[in-house]
């Protein structure tokens, strides 16, 4: 299954017209329609009745769905029934530590739609492989707050860079979508801070993050786009590839194809 390009996700509670109406205004790449974490227990039966409708003003707007179901199989197996499989682009699994929860979503899907994983507490880890693995499997994502908290840490003082950097190992070789950053997924005031987090995490190898907040969004836009000068030393190395071959001196360092394959995504990877 081929992972969709998608950099900057927004989380919804399915529901919240209002909250509906403010993603759908900023564009997200995709939608996450939350039926876990920002749903309370005695207000589960009402999200789902209202998810139909919040899937179909997605479609509508033409951004991409994704939803987060329970992790409880048997609520799990409700959200999805009560889910329009023909306007759902993935669904994400919380609290995953290993391949069971991936191997019922696909069952109950007909295994035509995506899987993210959230990768929420270290029993997971040795997993990875396994979990990246199964066929649906789209992407793996960090839930920094669970995570850090099975840890008794702070997220935003290192916790999270172990996790981040096997998450990002993991997706790699499947060409998988890696979401997250080693901080806390619930800061949108401090957006320096932010930037900072989403960038460190870019560079342990992540490549898309799910916001909490739409001022986050042109923060995780900014991150993963090239800069000019990132750009300039592309463009630079592929001008010399056309005439030199794949071993070449440039900008005082030795240029060979894994470097050129590098300059190439990032220009890939540019606007325009």
């Amino acid at each position: 299954m081929t992972p969709p390009n998608w950099t900057a996700l927004l989380f919804a509670p399915t529901g919240n017209d209002r909250v509906l109406a403010s993603a759908i205004r900023n564009r997200p790449d995709a939608v996450i329609l939350d039926l876990e974490d920002a749903i309370p227990t005695e207000a589960k039966t009402a999200a789902r009745a209202a998810l139909p409708a919040a899937q179909a003003a997605l479609a509508e707007a033409g951004i991409p769905c994704v939803l987060r179901v329970n992790a409880n199989l048997a609520a799990m197996v409700q959200d999805l029934a009560a889910a329009d499989h023909a306007l759902l682009h993935a669904v994400m699994l919380p609290k995953c530590t290993d391949t069971r929860p991936l191997l019922n979503a696909a069952d109950l899907t007909g295994g035509t739609l995506g899987l993210i994983t959230l990768i929420e507490s270290p029993a997971a880890l040795p997993n990875l492989p396994a979990i990246a693995a199964v066929p649906q499997c789209i992407g793996l994502m960090l839930g920094p707050e669970d995570y850090a908290t099975t840890l008794g840490a702070d997220p935003n003082r290192g916790a999270l860079d172990l996790p981040v950097a096997h998450i990002a190992s993991a997706a790699a070789p499947r060409g998988l979508r890696a979401l997250g950053f080693p901080g806390s997924i619930a800061n949108f005031r401090d957006l320096d801070l932010y930037a900072a987090q989403i960038a460190k995490g870019r560079d342990l190898g992540m490549n898309a993050v799910a916001a909490i907040h739409p001022a986050q969004l042109p923060v995780i836009r900014t991150a993963f786009a090239p800069t000019e000068a990132q750009r300039v030393w592309a463009a630079g190395v592929l001008a010399k590839a056309e005439t030199l071959g794949v071993l070449f001196q440039h900008d005082g360092a030795m240029v060979d194809a894994p470097v050129i394959a590098r300059a190439r995504a990032i220009l890939a990877a540019s606007p325009g």
